[in-house]
């Protein structure tokens, strides 16, 4: 049975699509274009807030980038001065402090926790859809789909695949491979605003280390992760993610697609780790044809390039 309190949601809530503010948080070391990818996305979306933590301070991407709707805050020696070192000391960390403190702060109805590399996929408004959440949730789940490789214009997402679902659609590696993700397959959490000494964990909501529990779900919206979708995102961040991110042990428990990479890594066939790659991200029309099949499969036009250019303009390379 699963364990962790329930909560009350503070009365009256916003129910009027008109008025409801809703707002992201997130925590980025990334460059100025996939900043600016992500920021221009989410305010087309309609987002009245984004704050943006540069866990590598940089005043060129804030001056850059500036705009209205969104805040920038240099994650620099002054930032942290005062703060536990326990807060500061991993990424992750870093993450639930700052989306934490700003829970605290905001004075918006909804505050989304999600990274740089995470696109909030929804055909409706989201304020309409947040709107209509009933007034006695505390917070709304997006399950993660998988960003492939994508030609031009368009994105496939795939979604996470039961055991049945991987030997079909990935018979060499998906096997080995919980839910046929290369990067999570946890969800990610919008909170309504207003909850008491509730704290933002990087895939739930948490109250003195319980998961809170009674997530509601929003229909149609997915969280588009942009993890590796290509062969080389997939090697350049694969180092630091199998010492310090989402391929690493944890608690002196093995990771089992850390475990799978090192494993290629190691393969006397120099090809070993690209042909895993091809099989999960590379969206062949077969492929395509299996996870159609399958209800596996979600296309979307980001129109990341005319987004940019629509809020910051033509970026310089």
């Amino acid at each position: 049975m699963a364990r962790g309190p329930i909560l009350s949601v503070p009365q009256p809530v916003q129910t009027n699509p008109d008025q409801l503010r809703w707002g992201i948080v997130t925590t980025v070391k990334a460059p100025l274009r996939k900043v600016a990818e992500f920021v221009a996305y989410h305010l087309d979306l309609g987002a009245d807030r984004i704050h943006v933590h540069l866990d590598t301070p940089s005043p060129t991407i804030a001056q850059r980038l500036a705009h209205p709707k969104v805040r920038y805050t240099q994650c620099d020696d002054a930032y942290w001065h005062g703060k536990s070192n326990r807060a500061r000391s991993t990424h992750q960390m870093r993450q639930v402090f700052n989306a934490t403190r700003m829970y605290r702060m905001i004075k918006l109805d909804w505050l989304a926790h999600i990274d740089v590399d995470e696109f909030i996929l929804t055909r409706e408004p989201l304020r309409n859809l947040l709107a209509g959440v009933d007034p006695n949730c505390t917070h709304v789940a997006m399950q993660p789909v998988e960003m492939m490789k994508s030609p031009p214009g368009l994105h496939h997402f795939k979604r996470y695949a039961t055991v049945d679902e991987r030997a079909v659609v990935y018979p060499r590696f998906g096997p080995l491979i919980r839910g046929g993700f290369i990067g999570t397959g946890s969800p990610k959490v919008i909170a309504r605003r207003g909850l008491p000494d509730i704290r933002f964990g990087i895939h739930a909501l948490r109250l003195r280390g319980d998961i809170v529990r009674g997530a509601g779900t929003l229909p149609g919206v997915e969280l588009g992760h942009a993890h590796a979708p290509d062969f080389d995102t997939f090697e350049r961040h694969m180092t630091y993610r199998l010492a310090h991110g989402s391929y690493q042990d944890r608690k002196g428990q093995p990771n089992p697609r850390g475990h799978l990479i090192r494993a290629l890594i190691e393969d006397p066939d120099p090809d070993a780790l690209r042909a895993f790659h091809s099989e999960m991200c590379v969206p062949t029309p077969a492929r395509l044809d299996l996870l159609a099949a399958h209800d596996m499969l979600r296309t979307e036009r980001l129109d990341l390039d005319a987004k940019v250019a629509r809020y910051f303009g033509k970026l310089e390379d």
